[in-house]
């Protein structure tokens, strides 16, 4: 059995209940029939704000179905959006007087009010959008990385059963390090990576971390020299809203970087992490690491508990 989620079609369409079997019978039906899954905003929980929901489920969507019937400006704006992010869209009208001029070039399947016609029609539309999203996707996977944190491989998309990591922070030490390894497992070399993040929970008992290095000197019959650590917390910004539905709110720019890496070959860096004050041992908590080259990124989401 695969564990690669099904492909997400995100819908667009008036809020009105004339909608509802074109949506329920028609569009979400022709998504089950190519072995995707489709919904609408409504029909999610969530705890942003409803534009920023929107935003956020059109950025991570496969496919998007937008019902341009009635020219209700929302759709129209959302759809912009969407065509900015360079989403594969498939328009759909009940009639071809709804399609205004300025998007007369844009193909549009009209279902002239028979919800069996747009069935028909949207299914092979999305078996279409499907099959070259896959193929869009061969071509990206060429260059495919993968990530090991500790012995942990940890899959680049977020599965259902996510990996977790456990370990223990060496005692007295306000400072330590999370080992991780990547490799270049496709047959070209990666272009350089110069940004690395890490995004987590706002009550994350550990946070990135640097350090600056403090030297004392003792003389006398047992003079000594001791080097001691303080690390200091790294910088933190709240998530963007598409990127923080999940509940990493908290997104920190790691001192990462990597040159070109060979084909096959594996570079190992260190994550830097202290307690918050007064706590020395954190619960299991969510993290996600996303690593840019120039064309591509990759995120990678895992469970950590630290003792």
């Amino acid at each position: 059995m695969s564990n690669k989620p099904k492909p997400f079609v995100f819908v667009l369409m008036p809020f009105s209940s004339k909608f509802d079997d074109i949506y329920k019978l028609g569009i979400k039906e022709a998504a089950a029939d190519v072995g995707a899954y489709a919904e609408r905003l409504d029909e999610q929980i969530f705890n942003e704000g409803m534009l920023d929901r929107i935003f956020n489920q059109i950025s991570k969507a496969d496919i998007i179905v937008a019902d341009m019937t009635d020219r209700n400006p929302n759709v129209f704006y959302e759809v912009g959006y969407a065509h900015a992010l360079g989403k594969k869209i498939i328009l759909l009208t009940n009639k071809s007087d709804d399609i205004p001029f300025d998007l007369k070039h844009q193909q549009h399947l009209v279902y002239e009010g028979s919800i069996v016609r747009l069935k028909e029609l949207l299914t092979n539309k999305l078996k279409w959008a499907i099959e070259s999203s896959i193929n869009e996707s061969k071509t990206l996977n060429d260059r495919t990385l993968s990530l090991r944190v500790f012995d942990i491989e940890v899959p680049s998309f977020e599965a259902n059963d996510l990996p977790t990591v456990i370990g223990s922070a060496p005692k007295g030490n306000d400072y330590f390090t999370l080992p991780i390894y990547l490799r270049n497992e496709s047959f070209k070399p990666t272009s350089s990576i110069s940004h690395v993040y890490l995004f987590m929970e706002s009550e994350s008992e550990i946070v990135p971390a640097g350090y600056h290095t403090k030297e004392s000197f003792t003389v006398g019959d047992n003079s000594s020299k001791k080097k001691e650590i303080l690390p200091y917390e790294l910088a933190s910004f709240e998530a963007l809203p598409f990127d923080s539905d999940d509940g990493l709110v908290k997104q920190v720019r790691l001192p990462i970087n990597f040159t070109e890496i060979p084909m096959g070959a594996i570079e190992e860096r260190a994550i830097g992490f202290m307690f918050k004050h007064n706590i020395s041992k954190m619960k299991e908590r969510k993290f996600k690491l996303r690593i840019h080259t120039h064309d591509q990124t990759y995120n990678y989401t895992f469970n950590m508990a630290i003792d």
